[in-house]
């Protein structure tokens, strides 16, 4: 999604919800990002954003890795009930799907409620952990094609140095 749409997203989400929110500073995160995340390198810079409007705010901090075969994973950490991903976590949570095509259920990562999504068709799949109330850490990667491998890559993750940066 370009940068216009993820603004437009994003003030749509902040108008819809009226509860005060304070999200964490992403800067916070950065020291946290892995070099490596399971053997793929940092491919870029991170890319992170705070956002606030009327009282309500949300930050998020997105790293990409890559390696020479092809294979992608992404790391975004998302701070603030009101982040687009939090309300999908929210409604992803309460579900467990499996169809030829597709998984949806959640699982368990070093003790944290987590979502697993894999689209069997394309090998993309996506692990989103539940740190807290207002913290999501999102893997996702390519190729895909078991639970573990996504598990595996949250282990790499300082899942607990990062729940402990929320305000």
């Amino acid at each position: 999604m370009k940068a216009k749409g993820k603004i437009i997203l994003m003030a749509t989400c902040m108008l819809l919800v009226s509860v005060w929110v304070d999200a964490t500073d992403y800067k916070g995160w950065l020291p946290l990002i892995p070099q490596t995340l399971g053997g793929l390198a940092k491919s870029g810079d991170p890319d992170g954003i705070n956002m606030e409007m009327s009282g309500q705010s949300w930050s998020s901090l997105q790293q990409n890795y890559t390696d020479n075969a092809n294979k992608r994973a992404s790391l975004t950490i998302v701070s603030g009930v009101i982040a687009p991903q939090a309300q999908a976590f929210q409604a992803m949570s309460q579900m467990h799907m499996e169809t030829p095509d597709q998984i949806i259920k959640t699982v368990n990562v070093s003790g944290y409620k987590a979502v697993f999504q894999l689209n069997k068709v394309n090998r993309k799949g996506g692990l989103m952990i539940s740190l807290g109330e207002q913290t999501l850490v999102i893997i996702e990667g390519e190729p895909v094609t078991t639970e573990e491998e996504l598990t595996g890559l949250a282990k790499e993750v300082p899942l607990k140095e990062i729940s402990t940066q929320v305000k």
